[in-house]
């Protein structure tokens, strides 16, 4: 009798996780339906600080640094740093050569790898002008208006950070390229998206995105050894008072990770930052009053990063026992049932290409692995794993 009212009870805690989840994605869905609200702002032209931190990226360099020079802004506005973060092979000397023949461009040379957080630290420390701070990776391919319409949403003082959107380029180059592909797609298109036409804080993007410089000094800069400096940065600029923008006509092209194992390990990544997010931020946010109540929400929802899939992994194990398996079959059906119907809505959409639409039978071999990935991560966490950078794995 004990262990049926204790499954019980687990049941209902599981099964209002996934509800809330749930709820969460039929709301930012029907924002589809929504118009976002056009940044135009020609006159705004900031002084922008571009950021490009590279470690062993000597094959993606030559075409970024063509995209830059493509760039529609004006030159006498525009900083370029190009940062090697202590690269085994070429990357400083091609950096070195680009800065030479451009002279608005520098470098900053590491000895050794400090991580992506603190090397973007030390370029803030030695270059004091730009009223904004950029940042695109080395495998970004940034269209000529991206950076002026990004900017643009600076007009707004409230504006402390900005992304604008990121479109795999080899997103039909295999399953694992696909599927990344398809969830930067939902993330961008219904949830980034649904967050700024609601005013909930979208989140910031690791790259294709820049900051408000007196903002950033204003929370202390990129937090050293950080996993998910984008997010944790999210929070610590709506926790300062500071709002944050999606905007999704400047647009940058990147690679997602073409194997398994590339997208496991980016993954794996993703998922102990969020663990550090959370530990870091949740229980300011929660009882942070300066913030209206749905962006708190919200926020909070957004800190604890792959809960969803761990609730529904324990839904699939509870499911197994008569006393759970209403609520539960429930519960699996909302959050395997809502994910599919986003990505069939962003698909439509964007216009997605017929070989997405042919490839939809990878999903549910990825929603799989995305699961079981999260409670990898989480495991990690809990067990003091060692932190290990791992290289982004490119096409």
């Amino acid at each position: 009798m004990a262990i049926d009212f204790a499954l019980r009870l687990l049941a209902i805690c599981v099964f209002a996780v996934l509800a809330a989840f749930a709820a969460r994605r039929l709301v930012f869905l029907f924002t589809l339906l929504q118009p976002v609200e056009r940044i135009a702002n020609s006159l705004y032209n900031p002084s922008v600080l571009l950021l490009i931190p590279a470690r062993d990226e000597r094959a993606s360099l030559p075409t970024l640094f063509t995209t830059l020079d493509r760039l529609d802004y004006p030159p006498d506005r525009l900083r370029v740093v190009l940062i090697n973060d202590g690269s085994a092979d070429t990357t400083g000397e091609l950096m070195a050569t680009a800065a030479a023949r451009r002279p608005n461009w520098r470098t900053l040379n590491l000895p050794s790898s400090v991580g992506k957080a603190q090397a973007l630290n030390l370029a803030l420390a030695g270059h004091d002008d730009g009223d904004i701070v950029y940042i695109f990776d080395a495998d970004h391919r940034p269209q000529p208006d991206c950076l002026r319409k990004a900017v643009a949403a600076f007009a707004d003082p409230r504006v402390a950070g900005v992304s604008g959107r990121t479109i795999a380029g080899n997103a039909l180059a295999s399953p694992a390229a696909f599927y990344s592909a398809v969830e930067a797609m939902v993330h961008q298109l219904i949830t980034m998206r649904g967050k700024d036409v609601l005013k909930l804080g979208p989140a910031l993007l690791g790259s294709n995105n820049g900051y408000r410089r007196s903002a950033l000094a204003e929370v202390g800069g990129f937090r050293p050894g950080a996993f998910l400096e984008d997010s944790d940065l999210t929070l610590s600029l709506h926790r300062a008072g500071y709002t944050t923008r999606f905007v999704p006509d400047a647009v940058s092209f990147h690679q997602a990770p073409a194997s398994i194992r590339g997208y496991v390990r980016q993954h794996l990544r993703w998922g102990r930052g969020f663990n550090d997010v959370a530990r870091t931020h949740l229980s300011s946010l929660i009882t942070n009053n300066s913030l209206s109540l749905p962006v708190r929400l919200e926020l909070a929802i957004f800190s604890v990063g792959y809960l969803d899939r761990l609730a529904l992994l324990l839904a699939i194990v509870l499911a197994a026992f008569n006393t759970a398996r209403p609520l539960m079959l429930w519960g699996i059906g909302l959050n395997l049932g809502l994910p599919l119907i986003q990505i069939l809505a962003a698909f439509t959409f964007d216009r997605a290409l017929l070989g997405m639409w042919l490839r939809l039978p990878f999903v549910p071999l990825f929603f799989v692995l995305d699961a079981a990935t999260a409670v990898w991560a989480i495991a990690a966490a809990l067990l003091n794993r060692p932190r290990v950078w791992d290289k982004t794995e490119r096409a």
